[in-house]
């Protein structure tokens, strides 16, 4: 029983595994991500953290194990029944339309929202934060920088009005004052109490933003608990994510 002011968990994992043939990608994770707080998931190339979160999005089948959203079991429901029901994820890599402008990207996104006034809203808010995408708006996606593209990524993803957003790492192969940028685009949506679960290389800039977090190694999870507490720990950053030390 959690204590009367913590919030209920809208995301939980029991014992998820997840099996490629003889590969255990993800083994035995169990984690929750409470409403309107940021959730790092942290771990070196091939820890299973995007295994992990294609398995709650129904992208790739779970071997054993429970996900539920909001209460509810939905372990087996498709990509599509869990963007209707509020999850929606930025892939790794953006995987945006590059021969759709910007404009139509962001239609596409919010093709689940049958709501045209939310559409609408959520169209200008996120024109608003991300002022570049408004300058671009009729220019082709695949004609933006990596930064920008990222941001189309993102908000093509918000642009349904998820209750949770789940970020595959979206500073992957972007240039520092880019990553920053990024960042401080993360803690504007925290500070308008989005909840998102970040998945993450970038370990300091994650846990710096980030309520909680949970490094994860070889499939398995060796550490959950507050951020900061990880971000201190030298040797856990040291052992688990290659870093000389935590910053």
């Amino acid at each position: 029983m959690r204590p009367n002011d913590e919030p209920e968990a809208m995301l939980e994992l029991d014992s998820v595994r997840v099996e490629y043939g003889a590969v255990k990608a993800v083994q035995s994770v169990s984690l929750d991500v409470r409403e309107g707080e940021v959730v790092a998931l942290l771990g070196p190339n091939g820890a299973g953290k995007t295994s992990l979160i294609s398995a709650i999005m129904g992208v790739v089948p779970i071997t054993s194990g429970t996900v539920r959203f909001l209460g509810r079991d939905v372990t087996l429901a498709s990509p599509e029944e869990k963007v209707r029901m509020g999850i929606g994820i930025s892939p790794e890599g953006r995987r945006i339309f590059a021969n759709l402008t910007v404009a139509e990207n962001l239609r596409l996104g919010a093709s689940s929202q049958p709501d045209k006034a939310i559409r609408e809203r959520n169209q200008h808010r996120y024109l608003e934060m991300f002022p570049i995408l408004k300058e671009r708006f009729h220019q082709k996606a695949g004609t933006l920088s990596g930064g920008e593209q990222q941001q189309l990524a993102i908000s093509r993803c918000l642009m349904a009005g998820p209750k949770i957003v789940m970020l595959d790492e979206p500073s992957l192969g972007l240039a520092p004052v880019i990553v920053e940028r990024i960042f401080d685009l993360i803690a504007e949506l925290k500070a308008a109490r989005l909840t998102i679960l970040l998945v993450e290389q970038n370990a300091n800039e994650a846990l710096a933003v980030a309520d909680r977090a949970y490094l994860m190694h070889s499939g398995r999870l060796r550490f959950e608990g507050e951020a900061s507490r990880l971000r201190e720990s030298e040797d856990l950053m040291s052992h688990y994510m290659g870093l000389a030390e935590a910053q």
